[in-house]
This record gives C-alpha cells, sequence and structure tokens, in this order.
C-alpha cells in the first residue's frame, strides 16, 4: 500500500507539475532570452535593409561602370582580332613580296650571268674583228704602197 501511495503521489505531482508549466507559459511561445535575440536580429536586419537601399544607387552606378567596362573589353577584343587580321593579311602580302622578290632576283642574275657570257662572246667578236681590221688595214696599207710605188713612175712621166 504504501508503494501505491508513493507511486500515486509522484504521478499526481508530475501531473500537476506539467499542468502548471503548460499554464504558466500559455501566452509566450518564447521566452524573454528569445525575445531579445529576436528583437536583435530585427534591427540587425532593418539596419541591413536600410544600408541595402542606401547602397542601391552606388550598386546601380557600379553596374553601370561594370557595363560600360565590358562594352570597351568587347570593343578593345574586335579591334584586337581586327589588328590580328590585318596583320595576318600584312604577313601573307609579305610573305608573297619576298618570294617575287626572290624570283626577281634569280632572274636579274640570270640574266647578269647571260649578259656577261654574251659581253665575254661580243668582247671576243670584237677583238677578232679588231685584229682582222688591223690585218686588212696592214695588207691595204702594203698594197696601197705598192700600187703607189709602181703607179708613181708612170703617173710622174704621164705629167710632164
Amino acid at each position: 500500500m504504501a508503494v501505491l501511495i508513493v507511486t500515486l503521489g509522484v504521478g499526481l505531482g508530475l501531473t500537476g507539475g506539467w499542468f502548471g508549466f503548460r499554464w504558466r507559459h500559455k501566452g509566450r511561445v518564447f521566452s524573454e532570452s528569445d525575445r531579445e535575440y529576436f528583437q536583435n536580429l530585427l534591427y540587425r536586419a532593418e539596419t541591413a535593409e536600410a544600408k541595402v537601399e542606401q547602397m542601391e544607387p552606388e550598386l546601380a552606378k557600379t553596374s553601370d561602370r561594370a557595363n560600360i567596362l565590358e562594352d570597351s573589353h568587347r570593343v578593345i577584343q574586335e579591334e584586337l582580332a581586327n589588328e590580328r587580321q590585318f596583320n595576318l593579311s600584312l604577313n601573307a602580302e609579305l610573305s608573297h613580296e619576298r618570294a617575287h622578290r626572290k624570283f626577281l632576283e634569280s632572274k636579274l642574275s640570270d640574266q647578269n650571268e647571260a649578259l656577261d657570257t654574251e659581253r665575254g662572246r661580243l668582247d671576243g667578236e670584237l677583238a677578232r674583228l679588231a685584229k682582222r681590221i688591223d690585218e686588212n688595214t696592214q695588207t691595204l696599207t702594203e698594197s696601197l704602197h705598192a700600187t703607189r710605188n709602181a703607179v708613181e713612175p708612170a703617173f710622174a712621166a704621164a705629167s710632164h
């Protein structure tokens, strides 16, 4: 029986304590420390919202600047691409001109060689012609002297 009374007393005590706890906290979901914490959070959120509202014009300006910078960057990249393309075309044209120059130089050297060969041949021909002219001149001079000597007495006799 004593055990039953003790058990009944403990049961009634726990039940009364539970109902008392529920009655005391009936209107409150949060404790006072929780209220202070949430009020602090609310103040921080309102302060952050105010700062965000103050920063929105700056953010808009920054966003505009970023857009302008992106546009400028894109334009610069396009200009660089155009310059690269122009440089490539200039390099191709320069390579073509160098190849053409080499061709012309080789053709010129071939023509110089042919000209030197022809000049040597013509010099030989001129030397032979000069030699023949000298020989012919000497032959003519000798024959002219011989003819003069032979004709002079007859001419001299006929003229007197």
